[in-house]
């Protein structure tokens, strides 16, 4: 499995409610139809945003990263991200526990 990190901060004048909003739709339109894709957190950081993608695979991931930029859906939520400020990194899962606290 593969963590992926994402960073960022809003474009221009770009609220947090707006943000939200968007977070939602690409979701349910771009996310919810990405193969692999396990899951997605949504987080707010002290500079600015973070997603937090869990995936099945290296391959899914390399896929999807290949064709973000030619999806009406996933350009919808980046246009309300400055670029300059996106950072983006990936990260194997070695080992994974969960606890029922």
């Amino acid at each position: 499995m593969i963590v992926e990190i994402t960073t960022y901060q809003v474009a221009g004048n770009v609220t947090q409610d707006e943000l939200l909003l968007a977070s939602k739709a690409f979701n349910k339109d771009y996310c919810s139809k990405c193969k692999g894709l396990v899951s997605r957190q949504f987080l707010k950081t002290e500079d600015g945003y973070m997603d937090i993608f869990l995936w099945k695979s290296k391959e899914d991931v390399e896929k999807v990263q290949k064709t973000f930029m030619q999806d009406e859906n996933a350009m919808k939520f980046a246009s309300l991200i400055n670029s300059n400020s996106l950072t983006m990194k990936n990260y194997e899962v070695l080992e994974s526990s969960k606890f029922n606290n």
